[in-house]
């Protein structure tokens, strides 16, 4: 389960995943927080899910105002903490968070090329690159065939990062307009992931894949090159669980509009996992695209048919297309 302990972001992504639960939020004092209380009540729920792992994503988690107390007392109880930041953080969090043990406390950083960005900023995005170095795993969210890719290389050569890039692709969010990857796109872009697999093994980096891809955005020789330069590929859309400050659960951010629950109706997450996937059985065999229906491959289970978002977004016409 990840928690949003903070609806308040120093970005504006044009992909965000959490844009439609982060709103219009100026500065983190005037933010929704998560609070300690709460935040017992979550630990609570994952001990009896058999989870040991806290992971905290907002917004941007290091802006929230009682990060530290909270890190402190989840490794009191024994969790490893998994932030989700993109390192625009004070100095004095990544101060914090560099003192604590490395194999308590990791994180995962979506470091953007954002050349708009002042000198202060990118001052305090290198700060917490050097004082976090191999506790980081860089990711990045792929919105178009042409994304750039060389400068995670290196910057975890300069700082020292875990030698894993996670490859996301940017997926619609149901009832929003947001920049995502068009499916009609999917082909070009398995292209250009195989191709950087192949360049990042050369560096001896391994890339990882979140959900939503699919099997036929890749040709035969193309899985041969994911086999021996990557951690594996998989096609996986299943319940993520994201929780907010407000303890409304959802499947998911991509469904967190058209897919809520009260976290407080569930006894662990089992539970909640088997609710949101009775809700979405009926949406599975439409897949991302019309070919999906037709496709033996996820007939036979093999292909998940990409995020269950765009089948739902049939459905819940947003107002207008926003995808590439």
């Amino acid at each position: 389960m990840n928690l949003l302990i903070t609806n308040y972001c120093s970005r504006k992504c044009s992909f965000c995943f959490a844009r439609s639960k982060i709103g219009q939020v100026e500065n983190a004092a005037a933010g929704r927080h998560m609070s300690l209380d709460q935040l017992e009540q979550v630990m609570d729920f994952l001990e009896r899910s058999g989870d040991k792992k806290l992971r905290l994503l907002g917004g941007e988690p290091t802006l929230h105002p009682q990060l530290e107390a909270m890190v402190k007392r989840a490794l009191e109880r024994g969790f490893h903490v998994h932030l989700f930041s993109n390192c625009m953080m004070p100095q004095q969090v990544a101060d914090f968070l560099a003192d604590l043990p490395q194999e308590q406390v990791s994180l995962l950083a979506n470091v953007s090329l954002n050349r708009e960005d002042s000198a202060q900023q990118k001052k305090r995005v290198e700060y917490a690159l050097a004082a976090l170095g191999p506790r980081v795993q860089p990711g990045i969210t792929v919105t178009s065939p042409e994304f750039e890719y060389a400068y995670l290389i290196e910057l975890i050569n300069r700082y020292n990062f875990r030698r894993r890039i996670r490859v996301g692709i940017a997926q619609p969010i149901v009832g929003h307009d947001n920049e995502y990857l068009h499916p009609s796109r999917y082909r070009a872009t398995g292209r250009a992931l195989a191709a950087m697999a192949l360049v990042c093994e050369r560096e001896d980096i391994l890339i990882g894949f979140d959900c939503g891809l699919t099997m036929c955005m890749f040709e035969d020789e193309e899985f041969a090159i994911l086999a021996r330069c990557s951690e594996g590929f998989k096609t996986v859309c299943r319940p993520i669980l994201d929780l907010g400050p407000d303890f409304q659960a959802w499947h998911c951010f991509p469904l967190s509009d058209v897919m809520n629950v009260s976290f407080e109706a569930y006894p662990d997450r089992t539970a909640m996992v088997r609710d949101f996937q009775s809700k979405t059985a009926p949406y599975k065999s439409f897949g991302c695209m019309p070919e999906c229906m037709r496709c033996v491959y996820l007939r036979r289970g093999q292909c998940t048919g990409g995020c269950l978002a765009h089948a739902m977004q049939s459905f819940h016409k947003p107002s207008g297309n926003a995808g590439n």
